[in-house]
């Protein structure tokens, strides 16, 4: 039995015109205002390819459990969608599947709600087998409880070989369907999560530091994680993490080890991207992404400080680390694209009780600033040792040399003597060596 069709309110890289609506619910507490929310959306929709024509928003008491919205406002939408020429109508909220089946019925428009397309745009985006599944999950996800909400060809008896019998409906057999998708889908991805665990504990063992780059998205943390691996080469590298001027570039966390000039190592990674209102079947389908977020020693807080919604994208990445449980990890907030931005201005924003570092990932400026309050953070489980390590154990002395942060050294009769900043496990492995 082949995959259900999807269910209307997804688009497919569609280019049309749409009017945005949002509606703020006086009882209904939010983390973003209606115009913040409005306005990312209409960020969004320019991901997809839709061009807003018309923004409407409203303040009421409730919202109509069938239509969303009333019917003095679908009224005006016509009229609206008549003058402007648009034909989707793009709602910043979730809607049911009678909600989105209603409205099409009364404005004869595509109807897309926020989840559906954030969900577009990711299945646009996922590039590695493990994103397309996590993204393909979400959708299923999304579209079970909304099959009511697609073609009136559900409502019609089927029967046939694998039904269970002539009366089974069709809505029946779609929902059985992506029921045993959605299966078959978790299982292909918990293989994944397994492989990507033996991954994980191999960079354990290496007992370096790992410090995750995580912000809003489009805000340059890819553009920033390329900064940092090519500090000790110049050249460019097949191995860079992908950049593009573009919501949600980046889908599937990118680890590459990075070494500083004083031979400080530790593992940076780069992970997918938050925005407001992040659908929770998406954030259910990548939590095994995010949890890498969690396994970090240090997390850098990225935010485009040039964007007028800076302190937004700084709540939303403090809300989803809050969420995930990880707001004990040591922090520092990177003010990236300072290049953009007067330098008067850039003052008036800075919170002198957080350690708050501005950069321009793009031309370099800032990064040794953030290198030193990075090592700094990853550095306090570090400790000043003297080590007399023997010529015999000459690469036990090339390691220490190579790979860690060494104060002095000299080679002297009896082997080298060194001072340099050690881990625990290096302080035990070299426990011998001690001075």
């Amino acid at each position: 039995m082949g995959r259900p069709g999807k269910v209307k309110g997804f688009i497919d890289s569609v280019i049309g015109k749409a009017i945005v609506i949002g509606i703020e619910v006086f009882a209904r507490k939010s983390d973003i205002s209606l115009e913040d929310s409005l306005a990312e959306l209409k960020e969004l929709s320019h991901a997809a390819g839709i061009e807003v024509v018309y923004t409407i928003s409203q303040r009421k008491k409730r919202i109509e459990t069938g239509t969303y919205l009333g019917s003095g406002k679908i009224e005006e939408i016509k009229a609206l969608a008549a003058r402007y020429g648009a034909d989707i109508l793009l709602v910043d909220d979730e809607l049911s599947g009678i909600q989105i089946r209603n409205l099409e019925s009364a404005l004869d428009m595509e109807i897309i709600d926020r989840t559906s397309l954030i969900l577009d745009i990711f299945a646009n985006r996922a590039k590695s087998r493990e994103g397309k599944l996590q993204v393909e999950l979400a959708r299923l996800r999304y579209e079970k409880p909304r099959i009511v909400g697609g073609s009136t060809q559900l409502s019609k008896q089927a029967g046939g070989i694998g039904s269970r019998g002539l009366g089974e409906k069709k809505l029946e057999l779609d929902r059985r369907t992506i029921d045993k998708r959605i299966t078959s889908v978790e299982r292909s991805i918990e293989g994944l999560i397994k492989q990507r665990e033996v991954q994980k504990t191999k960079r354990k063992k290496s007992h370096l530091q790992t410090v995750a780059l995580i912000g809003y998205t489009n805000v340059g943390k890819s553009t920033l994680m390329n900064t940092f691996l090519k500090i000790n080469n110049p050249l460019k590298s097949k191995h860079e993490s992908p950049v593009a001027d573009m919501l949600f570039a980046t889908l599937d966390p990118f680890h590459r080890k990075v070494k500083l000039k004083d031979s400080l190592e530790f593992i940076l990674t780069d992970t997918v991207g938050f925005v407001s209102k992040l659908p929770h079947t998406l954030v259910d389908a990548f939590m095994s992404t995010l949890e890498e977020v969690k396994d970090a020693d240090l997390l850098l807080y990225v935010v485009d400080v040039s964007n007028d919604e800076y302190e937004h994208q700084l709540k939303v990445t403090k809300n989803v680390v809050k969420e995930l449980g990880a707001e004990e990890i040591p922090y520092i907030i990177v003010q990236n694209k300072k290049d953009k931005l007067n330098p008067e201005k850039l003052l008036e924003i800075t919170d002198s009780l957080e350690t708050t570092i501005p950069i321009s990932a793009l031309t370099g400026e800032g990064l040794d600033q953030l290198i030193s309050a990075v090592e700094g953070k990853i550095m306090k489980d570090y400790k000043v040792v003297d080590l007399i390590i023997p010529f015999e154990r000459g690469s036990m002395a090339n390691y220490i040399l190579e790979n860690t942060k060494v104060i002095e050294y000299e080679y002297l009769n009896d082997g080298l003597h060194v001072r340099a900043y050690l881990n625990r496990h290096d302080i035990n492995r070299y426990n011998l060596f001690l001075v």
